[in-house]
């Protein structure tokens, strides 16, 4: 047989060698790297919410809801919750949309008004948002807050706002959507369900992604976004809690607080009645409340917890009902100024001035 006669260039040429394959590799080529969180940072509330839910306040890099009637101590959450932010050296974002952040509230539970945080009003999303959209429209709408939050994390990524965001709404409910803003000022009918469907569509992303995105290692900031929301009790739903504005925030939360009772707004007003010039003087100063965590997805060990108990709702934050005495002493000079007596001792307030419920408080009035 005639030897076969094979090319120089074939004698020399090395087998292909197997390519291996690396998962990892292969993730980052298409973008899909499982990069994990960073350590889970809470804003700090009070002792009394901490004794009572086991949590340490709102977990940063979340979204979270605080829920119940009206003044079941909802805002007082909110407001300790921008004290935090601020003395952990973050931006709190002030959206008050009802007036409820009050600027002499927030000073008397330790905000500092010269030191770092962004207010945002109706006025301002009106002004630099839905007027931009229709220079006629006369309200601010649930799209503008949406995109004022945008906005502020838009100017966070180009570097023009270098700090962690916390975003604190008060409150969920209180704006309507551009199309109810329209149907009102043409005297045509409108529908509450296009307030909920505004919540869904402006707010969705921004809930469960923007914001849980932001605990990722490699972002530079964690932000978060806590709102208010008021509810109420659907009667032909079996008694089944609704949420005014929708439920696109009560499914968007990862950890939600409830504040009150459930059925009715379950608190009682907490007086200071002082008697000790042999007169009689009455103020509301508080409300005995009660707190629960709802839901609770956060990551971590105290993911999952989910208890329960009383606490009091007062102008400088929550304490418990048996930390009445030392509260009044320790703000001596509030009870002075409230109810206009200099002449008062700590003792005197800790012993002549007490707790009564509201129908105590109600009786009272009506006699005056």
């Amino acid at each position: 047989m005639a030897k076969k006669n094979i090319p120089a260039n074939e004698k020399t040429r090395n087998p292909t060698a197997k390519k291996t394959f690396s998962l990892d590799d292969f993730k980052k080529k298409i973008g899909g790297e499982d990069v994990p969180d960073k350590p889970l940072e809470w804003l700090t509330l009070s002792p009394a919410i901490q004794k009572a839910t086991g949590l340490p306040g709102f977990p940063i890099g979340y979204t979270a809801l605080a829920r119940g009637f009206s003044n079941t101590g909802k805002s007082t959450a909110v407001s300790e919750a921008a004290v935090a932010s601020q003395k952990a050296g973050r931006m709190p974002v002030l959206v008050d949309t009802e007036g409820n952040l009050s600027r002499n509230r927030l000073k008397i539970m330790g905000f500092d008004f010269s030191g770092n945080y962004i207010s945002i009003d109706n006025d301002f999303m009106l002004e630099n948002f839905g007027k931009k959209q229709d220079k006629n429209r006369g309200e601010a709408a649930i799209e503008d807050m949406a995109e004022a939050v945008r906005f502020l994390l838009r100017e966070q990524e180009m570097g023009n706002l270098p700090f962690g965001l916390d975003f604190l709404i008060d409150s969920i409910g209180t704006l309507d959507c551009i199309r109810s803003i329209n149907a009102q000022e043409k005297n045509t009918s409108d529908n509450n369900m296009w307030n909920a469907g505004a919540y869904e569509k402006s707010f969705k992303y921004l809930l469960n992604n923007t914001i849980p995105s932001s605990r990722k290692e490699g972002r530079e900031f964690t932000n978060s976004l806590i709102a208010v929301q008021k509810i109420w009790i659907d009667s032909m739903g079996a008694g089944v809690v609704k949420h005014k504005g929708g439920e696109a925030f009560f499914f968007g939360c990862r950890l939600g607080y409830h504040f009150g009772g459930i059925a009715s707004h379950g608190t009682k007003i907490v007086t200071a009645e002082n008697t000790s010039k042999g007169e009689k003087r009455t103020v509301a100063y508080g409300v005995d409340t009660k707190v629960n965590v709802f839901k609770n997805h956060v990551d971590g060990p105290l993911g999952g917890i989910s208890l329960q108990g009383e606490i009091m709702s007062t102008p400088h934050g929550f304490i418990f009902k048996e930390d009445l005495d030392e509260y009044k002493k320790a703000n001596i000079k509030y009870f002075r100024e409230i109810l206009d007596d200099p002449t008062l001792s700590a003792d005197q307030i800790a012993d002549k001035f007490v707790a009564v419920t509201g129908e105590t408080l109600g009786e009272q009035l009506v006699g005056q």
